[in-house]
């Protein structure tokens, strides 16, 4: 097999038709369905662990820590890549949060809307919880909603990354 010539510029028009946000694409596909794997893993702990166990409490809110954990590598990567900037203060979670619900103007459309904000918001705080104290401490009540609406939230944040991606076409 022959050696491709880039000096000649044979491949380079084939390039030029490749999305410059391609590996951007590439790296937020990746998130997704490692967030679907998470999903996946969740109907799996509620049909193997008891209900009310310790062992359910735990592992469901390992999965929704990591859920808001892949969502937020998602925003960071937007962020570096599109915006060219992270926020920098004590509270940068809940800045880049916030600023993927906002348009840049000039740069890149709202990438999620307020509603799903809002849902993910929780999520977010979860995530800091959880964090923060021991397993046992961790309480059902205080899981139970978000692992009841992790379907419906993975669903509208895939729909609207699915809209941004098609913007990221548009452009690039």
């Amino acid at each position: 097999m022959p050696i491709p010539n880039f000096a000649n510029g044979c491949l380079r028009k084939g390039w030029n038709s490749i999305s410059r946000f391609a590996a951007l694409k590439a790296d937020i596909d990746q998130e997704v369905r490692n967030l679907e794997r998470l999903l996946c893993e969740m109907n799996e702990i509620f049909s193997t662990t008891q209900e009310g166990s310790t062992a359910r409490v735990r592992a469901a809110g390992s999965i929704l820590h990591d859920f808001y954990t892949g969502v937020e590598r998602i925003f960071r990567q937007i962020g570096v890549r599109i915006d060219q900037d992270l926020p920098r203060e004590e509270d940068w979670h809940i800045q880049l949060l916030h600023r993927m619900a906002v348009p840049v103007e000039g740069i890149r459309p709202r990438v999620i809307d307020e509603k799903l904000e809002a849902k993910l918001e929780e999520y977010l705080r979860f995530r800091h919880l959880f964090r923060n104290i021991y397993g046992f401490e961790l309480k059902w009540d205080r899981c139970q909603p978000l692992v009841e609406n992790l379907d419906q939230v993975f669903s509208d944040l895939k729909e609207q990354i699915d809209k941004f991606e098609s913007f990221l076409n548009s452009i690039g």
